[in-house]
């Protein structure tokens, strides 16, 4: 079969190797990826053909939010003061007794998961974290729910998906990402990277958004073509995606051009690209940085905070799909 799965040891836990065996041709390439879920269930590597695109340091642990493939939840990025304030309630984000500023509660967890699943089409591995009364995360994120966080290997690439499964008695709000560190393949004037958003947020020194949208016309942070990461120097968020347009990173000298692609609900990149490191980051986000006190301010559309009422469930995807040219 085409498909396929295994585990190796990364950091004393075990990671899900999950395969694709392609015939080498232009648009049938192997592909393999690698999660750990008891170390946060990061991706720690994305192959397609010969080339790495997810960036791996082992010098960090996959918990350390700084390599491989975080999950940002329920609120991505920075949070003023550690603190979010929803319905009139202000809760502390916190997690063993000690505030949260930045990438918030679950890049850190233990996941549990289920055997993956491989069928003509696919494999996939589902992991997902139950969070109640007696989870570290509840402290922080007071409410009853399951997240789960899927990864689905196919003949196109990767799905990334994920659903939140509201358990509790309260509407439930929140924003994920996928803060995926993309390796330099070819160097800062070689990797490219395309965001087609109207917009970049307006930040306080403190990196936080202050609500107001800069436009990005005729500014050096214009991503709306295929631009080089070395020609940036950004932390970022972007929104109004042009429609129709898509988001990738390209690797020109190796014709390689990875998309991705997502649910609607996924209104907003943050893009990371520092100077004299071997990676940078796109990220796909369904919400702004301090969403949730944003929108206790009254700019709703620009932190497109997302809620979950009681007893439903939200879901969707980020595809990352691979096209070489000969």
């Amino acid at each position: 079969m085409a498909f396929s799965w295994n585990t190796e040891h990364i950091e004393g836990s075990v990671g899900y190797i999950l395969a694709y065996k392609g015939d080498g041709s232009v648009d049938n390439k192997d592909i393999t990826v690698k999660v750990a879920p008891s170390l946060g269930s990061n991706l720690y590597a994305l192959m397609i053909g010969e080339h790495e695109i997810v960036h791996y340091n082992p010098e960090f642990s996959l918990t350390s939010y700084y390599t491989g493939n975080p999950i940002l939840y329920p609120f991505p990025n920075r949070l003023c003061n550690c603190m979010y304030e929803y319905k009139g309630k202000k809760t502390w984000q916190m997690k063993n007794g000690i505030p949260i500023f930045l990438h918030s509660l679950v890049f850190d967890e233990c996941w549990a998961c289920s055997d993956p699943v491989v069928n003509e089409s696919s494999v996939t591995l589902d992991t997902y974290l139950v969070i109640d009364e007696k989870h570290p995360v509840y402290v922080g994120f007071p409410y009853k729910h399951t997240l789960h966080v899927s990864y689905t290997v196919t003949r196109k690439g990767l799905t990334i998906g994920y659903q939140v499964v509201n358990q509790d008695t309260q509407e439930l709000p929140f924003g994920i990402s996928f803060h995926t560190f993309f390796s330099k393949l070819d160097g800062d004037d070689g990797s490219f990277m395309q965001v087609p958003a109207r917009f970049m947020m307006e930040l306080t020194d403190d990196l936080l958004p202050t609500g107001e949208l800069l436009d990005v016309e005729g500014q050096i942070y214009d991503l709306r073509e295929p631009t080089a990461v070395g020609t940036q120097d950004l932390d970022n968020c972007f929104t109004s995606m042009i429609e129709g347009e898509r988001v990738f990173v390209r690797y020109p000298k190796y014709g390689l051009t990875v998309y991705m692609d997502s649910s609607d609900e996924f209104t907003h990149i943050q893009v990371f690209t520092p100077k004299g490191k071997p990676f940078f980051c796109v990220e796909k986000q369904t919400c702004s940085t301090d969403a949730p006190n944003l929108h206790a301010r009254g700019f709703t559309k620009e932190a497109h905070l997302l809620t979950v009422l009681p007893g439903q469930k939200q879901e969707g995807f980020v595809d990352f799909r691979y096209e070489y040219l000969n």
